[in-house]
């Protein structure tokens, strides 16, 4: 049950909301600034300082003052608390949410199989929202802005980042670890260098899409090489998978096959990017499917984390072909190396994104590039997480994309 909302005093040392959830004492959402910004700004813009809040505003925004969130309290169970508004930082933006995303890592968190998010915290990563207030240092946001936000932090120190490959960072940050809280609330804070501008045609409930679909961005234009024309076979229809064969799609691939077992996914990737869809509850699917397609796939994703897929893989992509794993296997799995050696197969990982990719993925978005709004199957109020979580979870009912609507 929420307590009536009530201003806190300011404690010493402040952290009251890291306190409440077993966190560490961290400010902000920590890093450092890495140059890149979000949207493309006018040139007015690039210089100057995020605008400050009117003192008016200010005395409306108290900087301790009791904000909802949904915590993840226990394996299985979300509770909804009142917390600590987050703390900005110098070159942070405090964002009111407006829209989470609930990804299959929550999914992970929820059932305690998480390698990392573990009770208590606050989940979600994915977010759209309007800028409320900014750090003295933070640039290019002004209160007002409708952003989302690139939830990676690269330190941009390490050895992988000065190679350019900040989404494999040795210091990598992200929501619900290491002192940033999740999104799964009121209120968000990020750093400048990861918000993204949104444009005023598109919906914020659109713009939380950016996030997954970057990975799938990712993981075709950098990690798979697909040829024109070439034969495309995803595993696993869920939302990255789906969005990974648009992704497909838009790099001209030719026939794409995507599996699942439940026929909203495959009816959804038959309708956005033109997929065969295979039921994988069928008796003889992968049989039938390898007599339909002799010559194999040239490349392979590995959307799903069933440990199932790797041998299916395996066996379904052609010699010499690539198999791209975007799913996380969170138990060993057994592979047949052989086939791999023999068949001089390539498995490559492909670990989310970076600026280039998010951009990508919200400039789809804003130009309608694809019909995204058939992915958003239920909008839940924050109130619901735990209702949100369980209907994955348990899939009491057909679902693609659950997005949270954090204002009501």
């Amino acid at each position: 049950m929420l307590r009536p909302r009530r201003k806190r005093r300011a404690a010493p040392g402040r952290g009251g909301t890291r306190r409440a959830l077993g966190l560490p004492g961290r400010r902000g959402s920590g890093g450092r600034r890495d140059g890149h910004q979000g949207r493309r700004l006018r040139r007015a813009e690039r210089v100057r300082p995020c605008d400050p809040v009117p003192a008016s505003a200010r005395e409306r925004l108290p900087q301790e003052i009791a904000v909802r969130a949904a915590v993840l309290s226990a394996t299985g169970r979300i509770e909804i608390r009142e917390v600590d508004r987050p703390q900005l930082g110098p070159d942070d933006v405090l964002i009111k949410t407006t829209h989470a995303g609930v990804c299959g890592s929550d999914l992970h968190a929820f059932k305690g199989k998480h390698p990392f998010r573990k009770p208590p915290v606050i989940l979600g990563h994915e977010l759209a929202g309007t800028v409320v207030e900014c750090g003295g240092d933070a640039r290019g946001f002004s209160p007002g802005d409708r952003v989302t936000v690139m939830p990676a932090l690269a330190c941009g120190t390490c050895r992988l980042c000065r190679m350019g490959r900040e989404n494999i960072c040795l210091n990598k940050r992200v929501p619900g670890v290491q002192g940033w809280l999740g999104v799964f609330a009121e209120y968000a804070v990020a750093k400048a260098s990861v918000t993204f501008g949104i444009a005023p045609a598109t919906t914020l409930e659109l713009a939380v899409l950016a996030e997954p679909l970057a990975v799938g961005v990712h993981a075709v234009t950098r990690q798979a090489h697909i040829e024109p024309d070439g034969r495309v076979l995803v595993l696993g229809g869920g939302t990255i998978g789906i969005l990974t064969a648009l992704a497909a799609r838009a790099a001209g691939a030719g026939d794409i096959v995507i599996t699942d077992l439940f026929e909203l996914n495959l009816g959804l990737a038959r309708t956005l990017c033109g997929a065969t869809a295979v039921h994988v509850g069928r008796e003889g699917w992968e049989e039938h499917l390898a007599q339909g397609y002799p010559d194999k796939f040239d490349v392979t994703f590995l959307c799903s984390g069933a440990p199932a897929t790797v041998g299916q893989a395996t066996r379904l992509t052609r010699r010499g072909g690539r198999i791209v794993v975007t799913g996380l296997f969170l138990e060993p799995v057994p592979t047949d190396l052989t086939t791999v050696t023999l068949g001089e197969l390539e498995v490559v990982g492909s670990q989310i994104y970076d600026h280039r990719d998010f951009r990508t993925a919200l400039d789809w978005i804003e130009a309608g590039r694809f019909d995204f709004r058939k992915m958003v199957t239920h909008v839940f109020p924050l109130d619901q997480a735990q209702q949100a979580l369980e209907v994955l979870a348990n899939r009491t009912e057909d679902a693609v994309k659950i997005l949270l609507d954090t204002s009501r």
